[in-house]
């Protein structure tokens, strides 16, 4: 047994256990959002109804970044946009970020709803905002945003309440509600979905069963820096997973991500002996044209210290060699929907952070051995905004 495998058993035990019981969240997810399909379908038709409604995602640090991953599947899926505005970026400049004469609907995710920003989002949107509605995705039902206020203009979405994370780092809560936007845009082929969702269930069994031993063993490597690199919606999940790999390695991890294109621009300068390499590869053939061939022109030159493939298809690329290959599909597996490997994809830097964190002696759990970083944000006040 790995010495990481071996110490795993005795820290870190609610980190551990809240990454192990995703794929059984993301079928309680499921079960959840049908069960309340006909109040959300009615909520949809509703806002629909209004005309142009701007639609703002919002949250802060993972909970934002939820945001980055799925703001697109209602573009795709119901044809119709949304944004996403931190709530740290929204009750400073709500000016820059909102139409007070549009009907607006803020998306609020929040792990424990007792964030400042998060209360002070739904004022500020409620007092700039002419015709304000509210979907609310969170995870404790004791939390002050769920409890707020009933209204006609707001949904509440409270999921399970183990996903509601004892542990510093977001792992079930962040997945669960991903997965829970995605399905409400999607609650039109809502039973076609439950399928999707067993299937991803799978994968996310397939990947902690299979290669914790394997990720444990790349937690290993000395590495200073990493970088994850995502495509459309993964490059949301690029976001989350550096956050996760430093925030449970207290920072001595230095971890930055990007898209597979933007990569070239600058960014790449990060990149020397001491970097992990984490590519999270989309299913697409013409989105891996551009992955590929940014993958070959960084082997072909300085291509860090080790290199992960993170993908659901397997990965060939003539003339590089990968230090970790994690393919949670079949060869014969047809493309598979963008939104869905967004919450598989997420499990391996989920792993990585919980290993890594072990190997520098910190606890998983509470890694912040200053206190630096807290489960609820500390020392936020807030101001009235002057409309």
């Amino acid at each position: 047994m790995n010495p990481l495998e071996n110490t795993a058993q005795k820290t870190g035990l609610h980190t551990r256990t809240e990454i192990f019981q995703q794929p059984e969240m993301w079928k309680k997810t499921y079960d959840l959002i049908f069960s309340h399909a006909s109040e959300i379908s009615d909520f949809l038709k509703k806002i629909s109804g209004l005309g142009d409604v701007d639609m703002v995602l919002t949250g802060a640090g993972s909970s934002a970044f939820i945001g980055n991953a799925v703001f697109g599947v209602r573009m795709k899926f119901q044809k119709q946009p949304s944004r996403v505005v931190p709530t740290t970026e929204l009750i400073t400049h709500p000016d820059y970020f909102l139409l007070q004469d549009r009907p607006t609907v803020l998306v609020s995710f929040a792990r424990s709803g007792n964030s400042p920003e998060s209360m002070a989002a739904v004022d500020v949107v409620d007092n700039y905002c002419d015709n304000a509605y509210h979907i609310i995705i969170t995870c404790n039902e004791n939390g002050e945003l769920f409890n707020m206020y009933s209204s006609p203009k707001v949904m509440k979405i409270l999921l399970p309440p183990e996903t509601n994370d004892v542990s510093l780092a977001m792992t079930s809560s962040f997945s669960s509600m991903m997965l829970a936007f995605i399905l409400i845009a999607k609650i039109d082929t809502l039973t076609e979905e439950k399928e999707k969702v067993r299937q991803l269930s799978g994968w996310g069994n397939t990947i902690l069963s299979d290669y914790e031993k394997l990720i444990a063993g790349i937690a290993t490597v000395d590495f200073k820096r990493a970088v994850f690199l995502g495509s459309g919606l993964l490059r949301g999940i690029a976001e989350e997973s550096h956050l996760k790999l430093q925030e449970l390695t207290d920072g001595e991890v230095i971890c930055t991500f990007n898209s597979f294109l933007g990569f070239r621009h600058g960014p790449r300068v990060v990149v020397n002996k001491q970097t992990l390499l984490v590519y999270l590869f989309a299913d697409n053939e013409h989105t891996r044209k551009y992955e590929y061939d940014l993958v070959k022109q960084i082997n072909s030159s300085n291509n860090g210290l080790a290199q992960v493939s993170v993908s659901h298809k397997p990965v060939n690329i003539d003339g590089v060699n990968f230090d970790l290959s994690l393919c949670f599909g079949k060869i014969a597996d047809h493309d598979s929907e963008i939104e869905y490997l967004c919450v598989a994809e997420i499990l391996f830097a989920q792993l990585l952070g919980y290993y890594k964190s072990i190997k520098l002696g910190l606890d998983p759990d509470n890694p912040s051995k200053t206190g630096t970083i807290s489960r609820v944000v500390e020392g936020v006040k807030i101001y009235q905004h002057k409309f």
